[in-house]
């Protein structure tokens, strides 16, 4: 079946309907999926922003501020320190992305940072991020990449959330 897409919703939802007539075919009771425009959009949780503080001694904050209705107030601002240094700085991005999906799922998903890595593909540079993921008993293994787009440390944040999508989606909706 074609999916049904318009301007307003981008993406589709399966709605199971159409009971096939068991006689007419010779074979059991069968579902067909068609799809619809979703009338309601699904709650997210939405990057806003993220700042890079330098500190006496090396020193180093990054603060990454989230939206969404997972938060007590709808919003969430997620603080990570460490040593100053710029492969430092995308790693305490990354952190304060989980930390932030952590909290959206009320600590239903865990997430181990593996690394973060600037990487050049074709003549373009692209932030690397992956890691474990938890979720209940299940443990795997996630990668996500982004466009850096002049501000690196906010790639890490939408690698970071790319690479939990797959495991935060059925939890918290699509992150952004």
């Amino acid at each position: 079946m074609t999916p049904i897409v318009t301007p307003a919703s981008p993406l589709p939802t399966m709605i199971l309907s159409e009971l096939i007539d068991r006689d007419a075919y010779g074979v059991g009771v069968a579902l067909t999926a068609r799809a619809e425009p979703s009338t309601e959009e699904r709650p997210r949780v939405q990057f806003v922003d993220c700042q890079l503080e330098r500190g006496p001694a090396a020193f180093t904050r990054v603060t990454v501020r989230f939206s969404g209705p997972f938060f007590a107030d709808g919003s969430y601002i997620c603080r990570q320190e460490g040593t100053a240094c710029e492969g430092g700085d995308l790693r305490l991005a990354a952190l304060a992305t989980f930390d932030a999906l952590v909290t959206a799922s009320d600590g239903a998903m865990r997430f181990e940072l593996i690394g973060v890595k600037p990487v050049r593909a074709f003549d373009t540079m692209v932030m690397m991020v992956a890691a474990m993921a938890r979720d209940g008993a299940e443990s795997r293994r996630v990668v996500g990449a982004s466009i850096v787009e002049g501000d690196a440390m906010a790639a890490a944040v939408r690698a970071a959330l790319h690479a939990a999508n797959r495991v935060a989606a059925p939890l918290l909706g699509p992150l952004s």
